[in-house]
């Protein structure tokens, strides 16, 4: 089985075990072929870590960004403007989609309010 979250790392994609550090996590499922991808976000809060439970999920809809585009707006029919930990997942599901290729992928994630980093990566 090839380790996904190497090759992401190898080609320069921030990559880090899932920490206490984090403000936002959560999972995104990219699809071969689509200008959208889906994720589940959660905010970590320190007093859902303390009582070991987890925040609720929210969808949000983040765009697939080519080469030079910058992720301002989201993927949905309104096009609503992406929070800044929105755009940055924007840009770090584009470095995985370059590492790995366009693919049915599964990436986890962790935001810490300055750098979003993938913390799994499998395909669907």
């Amino acid at each position: 089985m090839e380790d996904l979250l190497a090759r992401c790392a190898h080609k320069g994609v921030p990559v880090a075990p899932e920490t206490d550090a984090a403000v936002h996590a959560g999972e995104a499922r990219l699809r071969h072929g689509t200008a959208a991808d889906e994720v589940l976000a959660r905010e970590v809060t320190v007093a859902a870590r303390v009582a070991g439970a987890s925040s609720e999920t929210r969808p949000l809809t983040v765009p697939r960004l080519g080469r030079f585009q910058r992720p301002h707006r989201g993927g949905d029919e309104w096009c609503t403007p992406l929070p800044p930990w929105g755009m940055r997942l924007a840009r770090l599901l584009r470095g995985v989609r370059r590492a790995v290729g366009d693919a049915d992928l599964v990436v986890r994630w962790a935001d810490d309010g300055r750098t979003c980093r993938a913390v799994a990566v499998t395909r669907a």
